[in-house]
């Protein structure tokens, strides 16, 4: 049997090592990159890393660059801020996702809103921050795992709720799980026609899918109907070209896609060649470094990788998160 040593989870062990080189804590870190100053988050309990696969396998590859041209985008309008057709409206039950532990905009000032300002602020540095920040297609971003059940879901729709509270930023959340559908589940939003109806029929516009909310600056576009092609689907030049239609026609929208797990679905590797930042999720102390590895090869076309430590021991405040760090500062480690 393998002792305590052997079971501390990698993540942590690695960031300890990183510790004693700065014993701040990581989100600390952080936050010194930002061009914004903002206030400094609570400091958690537990850093931790990542260690990259020393040889990445090959990931699914979609010849994007050379097809979006011959690609036809699906159609869009900008007849109103979030996109959606104005009678494509949906009032999200937000005491009852309260209740169910998320953050909601009545809801922002506690240990966890303060956490996911913490993880946010990053992201939307690469987004939206300096030229010498920004990265390309950087404010489209994939929320992934690698096995079910490690807190993806949780994980897209809490940063959602929590860059909607930002005044000059519009978020689109995307559910592209296009088998579970959980993240409309959560949300109580229809799911009859949306994105993988929107991939099949060219006569379907954008607006027709896209659902605005009660929540000014959050719009919803549902994964739609079940379909044996969804792989193929998302892998295609129309959805290539809606992704990067989508990233460069709205420059105050933050996109954020909740894919399925990466071991369990072929779906995050397409999707990783479409966007400028992925989130992986990370349980703590049930995700080792053989499953670190191979999800991380299967993503590795996204060359902005970032990690959130989920369900750790020794979190603080709503027992949920303890950190956050990026897969560049341990790409090296040894």
């Amino acid at each position: 049997m393998a002792n305590d040593d052997d079971r501390l989870n990698l993540v942590q062990r690695l960031a300890e090592k990183q510790a004693r080189k700065d014993d701040r804590p990581l989100s600390e870190r952080a936050a010194d990159k930002l061009a914004d100053a903002s206030p400094p988050a609570p400091t958690p309990s537990a850093q931790n890393a990542v260690v990259p696969p020393a040889t990445p396998a090959a990931s699914p590859s979609v010849d994007t660059a050379s097809k979006y041209s011959s690609a036809k985008t699906p159609k869009s309008t900008d007849s109103a801020k979030g996109g959606a057709a104005k009678n494509n409206y949906f009032d999200i039950d937000l005491p009852r996702l309260q209740l169910a532990g998320y953050i909601t905009p009545n809801a922002q000032e506690t240990r966890l809103g303060e956490e996911y300002r913490t993880i946010k602020r990053p992201l939307l540095l690469k987004a939206f921050g300096a030229e010498k920040s920004r990265i390309p297609n950087g404010n489209v971003v994939l929320v992934t795992s690698a096995r079910p059940g490690e807190g993806k879901t949780f994980t897209a729709l809490n940063l959602a709720m929590s860059i909607a509270t930002e005044r000059d930023l519009h978020v689109l959340l995307i559910d592209a799980d296009v088998y579970k559908h959980e993240l409309c589940s959560r949300l109580g939003v229809p799911n009859d026609h949306g994105l993988v109806d929107l991939l099949i029929d060219e006569s379907i516009d954008v607006p027709d899918v896209m659902i605005r909310t009660n929540i000014a600056n959050l719009t919803v576009l549902p994964a739609g109907t079940r379909h044996p092609s969804s792989p193929e689907l998302l892998a295609s030049q129309r959805m290539a070209a809606f992704m990067q239609d989508l990233g460069a026609r709205y420059p105050d929208r933050i996109i954020i896609i909740d894919a399925p797990p990466i071991l369990a679905s072929s779906e995050p590797g397409v999707l990783a060649l479409l966007v400028g930042q992925i989130i992986m999720v990370v349980e703590s102390g049930k995700t080792d470094r053989n499953t670190l590895e191979q999800s991380l090869a299967l993503i590795s076309n996204c060359p902005n990788i970032n990690f959130v430590l989920n369900k750790s021991a020794n979190t603080f405040g709503s027992g949920q998160y303890s950190a956050y760090t990026y897969y560049d500062e341990y790409r090296n480690f040894s």
